[in-house]
């Protein structure tokens, strides 16, 4: 295979997941203000799941904690996901952070999923499959605080961050890519981030597998991801396995 088809099947990949993610991908933020000061505004990200007993939300459990700690703080708080109003601590399925899981799973109903315009990633009622193997390719995304602009007093718009990367190495408890800036493609030709691109705010967002089936592309969830380390000579994204997750939301 030639330079330029690889190239070209690596676009067309991408482009096909690229599609799949900006479906499922969910802007999660806590808005806090505090007297005789400016707002202060976190994010993270997060995305529907159903594993054949209902949806519910799922983030990384210390960008709920971050939310706890702001609460504590604040004056007035508010938290929403996407466009619709969500109050994290009342719809807290399960955190696994007293665990060392950092995964939490919150309650949403179906009016909110159908306002949102998501789709739901589907996971399974029974064992989670094999997480994938080094080398094999996983697709992410994230809202980054970064890419965060404020248009008005109530009005924020976020900047999905999506990469393909392959697997470096697994535990039972995460998986971790480190990036091969050698094997980057600007697919999009808008250029590549710097080496050391801060990632803050991917945090909560799906590490999902491509499955190429019936000429039709979907994924499965392999983790979600936990942390970013973006440093000039070390760039890794690690994400906690999704196997802890169980059916009905709780953390095991």
């Amino acid at each position: 295979m030639t330079k330029k088809s690889v190239q070209s099947l690596r676009a067309n990949l991408y482009g096909d997941c690229t599609k799949m993610v900006r479906h499922i991908s969910l802007g999660c933020f806590g808005a806090v203000r505090i007297e005789l000061s400016e707002p202060i505004v976190h994010n993270g990200s997060a995305f529907l799941l159903d594993c054949g007993r209902g949806p519910f939300v799922v983030t990384a459990a210390h960008v709920f904690l971050q939310f706890l700690a702001d609460k504590r703080h604040a004056q007035r708080i508010g938290s929403q996901i996407g466009n619709v109003a969500f109050d994290l601590e009342e719809r807290l399925i399960d955190s696994g952070h007293d665990r060392r899981i950092d995964i939490a799973t919150f309650r949403i109903e179906r009016h909110e999923i159908a306002a949102l315009g998501k789709h739901v990633v589907i996971g399974t009622d029974g064992v989670w499959p094999y997480p994938p193997n080094p080398g094999e390719v996983t697709f992410f995304g994230g809202f980054l605080g970064t890419q965060r602009i404020v248009i008005g007093s109530n009005e924020v718009s976020f900047g999905l961050h999506l990469g393909m990367t392959p697997v470096s190495d697994l535990t039972e408890h995460q998986i971790r890519c480190r990036f091969n800036r050698q094997n980057w493609g600007d697919v999009r030709g808008l250029g590549l981030p710097l080496p050391g691109y801060n990632l803050g705010g991917v945090s909560g967002g799906p590490l999902l597998v491509p499955m190429y089936f019936d000429r039709k592309w979907s994924w499965r969830l392999a983790g979600v991801i936990s942390e970013a380390q973006m440093l000039k000579e070390y760039e890794a994204l690690t994400a906690v396995r999704a196997h802890f997750i169980l059916p009905d939301g709780r953390i095991s």
